[in-house]
């Protein structure tokens, strides 16, 4: 991992003496760290984007169903009182 190729590169270049191997090597893991969190990190705004997307879909589809709930509801209760009053 990152911080036990920093650690060795440091010993390394502490003595005196470091290996080029070593240092690449430690280059190299240093970048597919970076470039493996950006990875991540572009998926999960994708993620996020989708799932708003999605989420404001069905808010619009909630609201609709509510307004045509609403709007039946008077001739409901009209027909409703109609049953219920009493017949002469």
């Amino acid at each position: 991992n990152l911080r036990e190729s920093n650690r060795m590169v440091r010993q390394e270049m502490e003595r005196g003496v470091f290996d080029i191997e070593a240092v690449k090597q430690a280059n190299a893991e240093l970048i597919a760290t970076i470039e493996e969190s950006l990875q991540i990190a572009d998926e999960g705004k994708r993620k996020r984007a989708e799932a708003e997307v999605e989420m404001t879909k069905m808010e619009a589809d909630l609201r609709d169903t509510l307004s045509a709930a609403s709007a039946r509801r008077p001739v409901a209760e009209a027909e409703a009182d109609s049953a219920a009053a009493p017949q002469s």
